[in-house]
C-alpha cells in the first residue's frame, strides 16, 4: 500500500504490478463550475484513423498551435509536467489516439488527447452558450468515432441531449428538445453496446428514455405523465409509443427518485442502473425485464462496473463502501473498505483480469475523499469473518451466501453486516487529489482520474516484459 499516512498528495501509485508514475496533469483555466452536480464526468475512447494523413496535413500547424480558436473552441487547458524521473516512450502510434471527453467548468465540454508524448497532445474546450443549462454528463460513440471525428452525447441539467462532434463542435442532433419529453436533469447517457444509433438517457425523476439517432426528435405518443403506480422498490414500468417514427422509442419508469448511473455489461445483454433509493437494478435490456436488484447498506447507489467476463458487478455508493457481487449466485462476495467518503466511479483493468478458473480481477475506485483505491479480487485475498454464514464455493464465484433474513423483497440482495461477509483490503490506497474525485477510467496507457475542479491526471503503466499478457482493445 502506498505510503501516504501523513496525508500528502502522491505523485506515484505503488501497486503489486509496479509503479504508476504521474506523467501528465491537465488543469482547466476556467473557474466556473457548479456544486449542484458532478463537475467532471469522463468518457474515454481509443480512436482509430480512418485514413492516412496526407503530407500537407502532417506539415500544417496543429490545432493546438493555433490556440484552438476555430469552430467555437478556445484553448483553456494548461499542460503541466509533474516531477517524474524519466518519461517512457509513447505508446500511441500515428494511426490512433486516446481521447478523453469530460464535462468541466459548469457550461463546458473538454476534449484531451492524453498521450505520453507531450508533442502529440490535442486539447480543446467547448463552451455551450446557455446561461440556464449546463452539461452534466457525456458519452463517446465507440463504433462511429475516429481520430478526426468524435460523435459524443452530452446531457444537460435542463433535460436536453445534444449529439455533437466533440472535435469540431458541430451539432449533429438534438433530443428531448425544449424538455418536451422530460424536464428533469439528465444524470447519465450511454450508447447501447454494438449499436451505432441507439442510446439511453437517465433522468433525475427516475425515468430512462431510449432514443434512436436515426429518428426525428418529435415527441412520440408516450405520455410523459404515464401511470407510475407500478414503480416501487423492486418494480418498474416500460411504455412504448403507438408509432415508431419518432423519439423516444421507449420510456422506462424505473424508480421514484434519480437514476444516478447506467452501466452495460461487456456483451450488452445486461444493464445495471444505480438508483438514489439504494438499489442497483439489473435488467435484461432487450427483453425489458428486471432480473435482480442489489441494495446498499444505506444511502444511494452511485456507480457500478461489470467485470470483463460479466461474472461480477462492483458497486459503490453513499455508504462509503465498494461491494463486489457475484452475478451468477446473486450474492455479495466482498466488502471493500478503503474510502471514507462517497464512491464516485469504478473501473476494471482488463489487462490485469484473469477470467480463468483462478478468478483474479483488478479494479480501481475513486471517491470524494480524494483517494484512488486499487483492488485485486480473488479468493486468496478475501478475509472471512468468524461470524460469516455459509461456506466458500471454489467452483463458481467464491460466493458468500447472504445471512438469514436478508433480501426480504423479491429478487433483492442486500449488503450484510460487515461481520457477516468477506472483506477485501486494497492493494493500493493513495491520496492523489485535494479535491473530490469524480471519475476513473483504465486505458492501454494507464489510469486516468478526474476531480470536481476540472483536473485530469494520467498515471502511466509500469514497464512490462513482452511475456505479460495485455489487451489492446481498450
Amino acid at each position: 500500500m502506498s505510503g501516504d499516512a501523513l496525508g500528502a498528495l502522491q505523485n506515484e501509485l505503488i501497486l503489486p504490478d509496479g509503479r504508476y508514475p504521474l506523467m501528465r496533469v491537465y488543469s482547466s483555466l476556467s473557474d466556473r463550475h457548479s456544486v449542484n452536480h458532478r463537475v467532471t464526468t469522463c468518457s474515454y475512447i481509443k480512436a482509430q484513423a480512418v485514413r492516412q494523413a496526407s503530407e500537407k496535413t502532417a506539415a500544417s500547424p496543429s490545432p493546438a498551435s493555433k490556440g484552438m480558436s476555430m469552430l467555437g473552441f478556445t484553448k483553456k487547458f494548461s499542460s503541466q509536467a509533474p516531477p517524474t524521473p524519466q518519461q517512457p516512450p509513447a505508446v500511441v502510434s500515428g494511426e490512433s489516439a486516446h481521447y478523453y471527453v469530460f464535462c468541466s467548468g459548469g457550461d463546458t465540454l473538454c476534449v484531451a488527447s492524453l498521450s505520453l508524448d507531450e508533442s502529440d497532445t490535442v486539447v480543446k474546450e467547448k463552451t455551450f452558450q446557455s446561461s440556464s443549462s449546463d452539461p452534466t454528463c457525456c458519452c463517446v460513440n465507440p463504433l462511429t468515432s475516429a481520430v478526426d471525428n468524435l460523435e459524443t452525447l452530452v446531457g444537460f441539467d435542463s433535460g436536453e441531449i445534444l449529439l455533437i462532434d466533440a472535435l469540431t463542435g458541430t451539432n449533429l442532433g438534438k433530443f428531448n428538445g425544449g424538455s418536451a419529453q422530460n424536464s428533469s436533469c439528465v444524470t447519465d447517457v450511454q450508447w447501447v453496446p454494438d449499436s451505432r444509433n441507439i442510446f439511453v438517457a437517465a433522468f433525475g425523476n427516475g425515468v430512462m428514455l431510449v432514443y434512436d439517432t436515426d429518428k426525428d426528435d418529435r415527441s412520440s405518443a408516450i405520455p410523459s405523465n404515464a401511470d407510475t403506480s407500478g414503480v416501487g422498490e423492486a418494480g418498474f414500468v416500460v411504455v412504448h409509443p403507438k408509432t415508431t417514427k419518432n423519439n423516444p422509442i421507449a420510456r422506462w419508469m424505473v424508480t421514484k427518485g434519480p437514476v444516478n448511473h447506467i452501466n452495460f455489461s461487456t456483451d450488452g445483454k445486461l444493464m445495471a442502473l444505480c438508483c438514489h433509493d439504494g438499489h442497483c437494478r439489473i435488467f435484461d435490456f432487450a427483453a425489458e425485464k428486471l432480473l435482480y436488484s442489489f441494495r446498499s447498506h444505506y444511502g444511494a447507489m452511485l456507480c457500478s462496473a461489470w467485470s470483463p467476463d460479466n461474472k461480477f458487478l462492483v458497486t459503490g455508493g453513499e455508504d462509503d463502501l465498494v461491494v463486489a457481487w457475484a452475478w451468477v449466485d446473486k450474492v455479495p462476495v466482498a466488502c471493500c473498505k478503503g474510502h471514507n467518503s462517497w464512491i464516485s466511479s469504478i473501473a476494471f483493468d482488463k489487462s490485469l483480469c484473469d477470467t480463468s478458473e483462478e478468478h483474479n480481477y483488478r479494479f480501481h475506485s475513486v471517491a470524494q475523499d480524494g483517494r484512488l483505491c486499487t483492488w485485486d479480487l480473488n479468493e486468496g485475498n478475501l478475509v472471512f469473518s468468524r461470524k460469516r454464514v455459509g461456506t466458500t464455493s471454489r467452483r463458481t464465484s467464491f460466493a458468500t451466501p447472504p445471512a438469514a433474513g436478508k433480501g426480504v423483497l423479491r429478487n433483492v440482495a442486500e449488503v450484510p453486516r460487515s461481520d457477516e461477509m468477506a472483506s477485501l483490503t486494497p492493494s493500493g490506497n493513495t491520496l492523489i487529489d485535494s479535491e473530490p474525485l469524480s471519475s476513473v477510467c483504465v486505458t492501454q496507457l494507464g489510469i486516468v482520474t478526474c476531480c470536481f475542479s476540472g483536473e485530469a491526471k494520467l498515471w502511466a503503466r509500469p514497464s512490462v516484459d513482452s511475456s505479460t499478457p495485455r489487451h489492446d482493445d481498450f
